[in-house]
C-alpha cells in the first residue's frame, strides 16, 4: 500500500456520500462467532480458544451496538494468557453523534476504560470527540470522518455500486488512538438469492491517522452482506492472527417508536 497524504485521505472521505449510504437498510441481530487460531503471526501463540459477540440493533433514534471479544491464548514461551474485551455504542440517525463506552481485562484485571461523545458538524466541517474517562482528553476529528455504523453502510453502498476501494477516516470510540485511516478493498461478491441477501468480500487496513507508513497497524477481513451481518471473520494482529466463525444468528425485533 502506498504512502498517503493527507489531503489524499479527506479527499476520499468524500467519496462516501450520506445520501447514497442513508439508503442502506441493516438489519438488527446479534451473531456469536467462535474464535480460534489462523495461520500466519511470528508463531508466539499457539492455541486459541474464545469467542466474539456482536449486537446491532435498531433504536428509535439511531443504532445501538455492543461487541465482547474473549479468548485464552496459549503461547510457546510463557504461561497462557486471556484477553476479554467489550464495546457499547450508540449512534445517531443523522450519523453526526456517537456515545461509546469500552472496557478490556488482561488475565481478568481491569487494563483499559474509555467512556466519552463525539460529535460531527451537519455542515461537514471538522468534529471533536469528548472522552469522560479518562477525564479532559479530546480528539480532533477531520471533514470526511465517520463512525462505524455509517461506515458499514458506506461500505455497503459502495459494493452495491460495484466500487473496489474505499479509504475514509474512522472514529469508533475504543481509545485515544480510535482515529484511524481505514483502506477497504472490495472483493468477490454473492449475487443475493431467495431469502439470502448479496455479499462481498472485504479486506480492511487499519493505520494510525498521523501515520502514512505502508505497514498497517491492524487489518480485518470478513464476509459482509447487503443487510450488514458479516462472517468468515479474520483478526489480524501481527503477532498473530484469529478467525471467527459465524455459530449463531438471532434477528431482533424492531424498535416500537411513537
Amino acid at each position: 500500500m502506498a504512502t498517503r497524504n493527507g489531503l489524499f485521505w479527506a479527499f476520499l472521505g468524500l467519496l462516501c456520500l450520506p445520501a447514497t449510504a442513508q439508503a442502506v437498510e441493516l438489519a438488527s441481530h446479534r451473531a456469536a462467532y467462535r474464535l480460534s487460531l489462523a495461520e500466519g503471526g511470528d508463531g508466539a501463540v499457539t492455541s486459541v480458544r474464545g469467542g466474539l459477540v456482536m449486537e446491532w440493533k435498531k433504536a428509535c433514534d439511531g443504532w445501538t451496538s455492543s461487541q465482547r471479544l474473549a479468548f485464552q491464548a496459549g503461547q510457546a514461551e510463557g504461561p497462557p494468557f486471556s484477553y476479554d474485551v467489550r464495546f457499547s455504542s450508540w449512534e445517531s440517525d443523522t450519523d453526526d453523534r456517537l456515545h461509546f463506552s469500552m472496557r478490556s481485562f488482561d488475565n481478568g484485571k481491569p487494563a483499559e476504560e474509555f467512556r466519552g461523545e463525539a460529535s460531527l458538524p451537519e455542515s461537514g466541517g471538522d468534529g471533536r470527540a469528548e472522552f469522560s474517562v479518562p477525564p479532559g482528553k479530546s480528539v480532533a476529528l477531520p471533514a470526511g470522518t465517520l463512525f462505524p455504523t455509517r461506515h458499514i453502510k458506506a461500505l455497503i453502498a459502495a459494493a452495491e455500486r460495484g466500487e473496489s476501494f474505499v479509504s475514509v477516516p474512522v472514529f469508533d470510540g475504543s481509545g485515544l488512538d480510535a482515529l484511524s485511516n481505514v483502506s477497504a478493498v472490495i472483493g468477490r461478491n454473492w449475487p443475493g438469492e431467495a431469502g439470502r441477501p448479496a455479499a462481498w468480500t472485504m479486506n480492511l487496513a487499519y493505520h494510525k491517522f498521523t501515520d502514512y507508513s505502508e505497514e498497517p497497524e491492524f487489518q480485518l477481513s470478513f464476509r459482509l452482506r447487503a443487510d450488514g451481518v458479516t462472517d468468515d471473520i479474520t483478526l489480524d494482529y501481527g503477532q498473530f492472527v484469529l478467525h471467527g466463525t459465524l455459530d449463531e444468528l438471532e434477528q431482533l425485533p424492531a424498535p416500537t417508536c411513537d
